[in-house]
């Protein structure tokens, strides 16, 4: 008779737990636990033994403890060996989603070594209410990206030591043999490659398809494989191209000037494949973060002095398309570098990075923008990794364009600031070695590089040459200053923006704040914008506080 009520299971899952101290598990046991397995059998809808099962780590996971082999023969009092005959009981219910199983870290990283198992939440629930057993979500995949996905999230776990290399691999073959019928993984099963290639090269495709067309060697097989010298000896492998993915033209190998530092890629040949599987690249690409589209852009009036227009109006015209294909066309014949690399220097707040921005609207382009705190790592060799990332992730991304992006690096004093001495700290030396790579990637350079910094006197000489255009920006004049007002604020007579220019020595950056904090005025406490308040909030703006009452009062047409 089926059980339903929460009395009956838990006494049944009881009666099981407490014959099974010391069992052995021989078959009188079995056969003196039949009628309550039979009952549970019923609930679960498991084999007798799948049931067993889940009655012993069902109790285990309610004594708050997981539960592994070595636990449960400990309990059974029997040959940690005789447990392997239940694995894949064991592994069935992980694949039927009873069960959730991760990765002692303090096992040997062998088959089912350390394998620690908890009934999924839903079951527990189900039996603590009383409530009939509930439909349990498995693993199955409705698509080629939900497959690499999970595959790709397996070798996450195994990068965190929470799976073996084994586990990895095991998992991997189960997902493919369970999905034969997604194209993809019916042509890559006729390849006959062994499973490592194939994780391999599933892992690359995921890469690919998210966006990130270049892998580095090194760190991709630290996460596949939990041993040095395997890890070695694959990328031995890749690197001298006898690896079966390189010699069958699946994946090239990027060259690099440290052997530490070569990455791979799919090759066009890949691509190709990927396509006559139904796998659209770059369809499911991504937004990059550090992208700026043109149209996200608010435009702005540029107000600078004189020879500061002269100067961006000159580079306006440069970066319009026609003028810049020719130019670089004219460069290129003349063995002189096609890139066009610029340098706006200046203090704070006087609009370097809207310089960037606007010129960027006015030609079209897409800004990649560096964070240059994101290029520090603490992890020794990293940092030089991610800044020769950045140009090359730079090139992919200008062959996605339709027009050449300009690439910014926003307050670069921390990367083109002078050199240390050489025996200096270990943050010094890592300083020197990105600039060192910096300079030989600006070196032939092809695309448009934008650096912004608040400190061109600490600027390495070497940086010199490699800027074409260095334009700095000074603190604006009182004349520029009374334009940037009249740009804001239309609501004021021509002598007031004067006096305000005259009595407040301010950036553009400041008198944005001064706007910023009147609208919002406005919006919470309906403020009027009157000169009043204007000179209020210019007090606030000011860490010495002046007074700038006279001239203010005055009446004039």
């Amino acid at each position: 008779m089926e059980i339903t009520t929460k009395k009956q299971i838990l006494e049944n899952i009881g009666k099981v737990y407490e014959k099974a101290k010391a069992c052995h598990l021989e078959e009188s046991f079995f056969k003196s636990i039949e009628a309550e397995l039979d009952s549970l059998s019923q609930y679960f809808k498991t084999t007798e033994m799948q049931t067993f099962f889940i009655a012993m780590v069902f109790t285990f996971n309610y004594k708050g403890d997981t539960a592994d082999l070595n636990i449960l023969s400990d309990y059974f009092s029997c040959n940690p060996l005789r447990m392997l005959e239940f694995h894949d009981e064991l592994e069935n219910l992980c694949e039927k989603g009873f069960f959730h199983k991760e990765k002692s870290k303090r096992r040997l990283k062998i088959a089912g070594a350390g394998d620690q198992y908890t009934v999924e939440e839903k079951i527990t629930q189900a039996v603590l209410q009383g409530l009939p057993l509930p439909q349990i979500k498995t693993n199955n995949v409705s698509s080629i990206t939900d497959l690499l996905e999970q595959i790709y999230d397996l070798g996450t776990k195994r990068d965190e030591d929470i799976i073996s290399t084994m586990t990895l691999f095991r998992e991997t073959e189960f997902h493919i043999e369970k999905n034969m019928h997604l194209p993809l993984i019916k042509r890559i099963s006729q390849f006959e490659f062994r499973i490592q290639e194939t994780y391999l090269f599933l892992y690359l495709i995921w890469k690919t398809i998210s966006g990130i067309e270049t892998t580095d060697i090194g760190r991709a097989l630290e996460g596949i494989y939990d041993m040095k010298q395997v890890r070695f000896d694959e990328m031995q492998k890749l690197i001298s191209e006898e690896h079966i993915l390189v010699k069958n033209k699946w994946v090239e190998i990027v060259p690099a000037d440290f052997f530490n530092d070569t990455e791979m890629k799919l090759t066009d040949v890949s691509l190709q494949f990927l396509n006559d599987c139904d796998i659209k690249l770059f369809v499911k690409k991504k937004k990059q973060n550090n992208v700026i589209e043109p149209s996200d852009i608010i435009q702005r009036e540029l107000i600078f002095d004189l020879e500061e227009m002269k100067q961006l109006e000159t580079l306006k015209n440069l970066l319009q398309e026609e003028k810049f294909v020719e130019t670089q066309k004219r460069l290129k014949e003349k063995g002189l570098p096609e890139g066009i690399t610029v340098l706006l220097h200046g203090q704070p707040g006087t609009g370097k990075t809207e310089v960037v921005n606007q010129l960027a609207k006015a030609t079209n382009r897409q800004i990649m923008k560096i964070d240059i705190s994101q290029t520090k790592s603490k992890w020794f060799g990293e940092s030089e990794k991610i800044i020769k990332r950045i140009f090359t992730d730079y090139q992919t991304f200008s062959k996605d364009c339709d027009q050449t992006p300009i690439l910014l690096f926003n307050e670069a004093d921390a990367i083109i600031s002078k050199r240390k001495e050489l025996n200096s700290s270990n943050v010094a030396q890592t300083e020197n070695a990105l600039q060192n790579i910096i300079l030989e990637e600006l070196e032939n350079f092809q695309g448009i590089l934008m650096a912004t910094t608040n400190l061109a006197e600490n600027l390495d000489s070497a940086f010199d040459r490699r800027f074409l255009f260095k334009i700095v920006f000074q603190k604006p004049s009182t004349e520029v200053r009374a334009k940037i007002w009249k740009s804001k604020i239309a609501t004021l007579r021509s002598w007031q923006y004067n006096n305000l220019a005259e009595k407040f020595d301010f950036s553009g950056g400041q008198i944005d704040n001064i706007i910023r904090k009147i609208e919002i005025q406005q919006i919470i406490n309906n403020v009027p914008m009157n000169l009043e308040n204007i000179v209020s909030f210019c007090n606030e703006e000011m860490i010495i506080p002046q007074s700038c009452a006279i001239g203010f009062n005055n009446s004039k047409n």
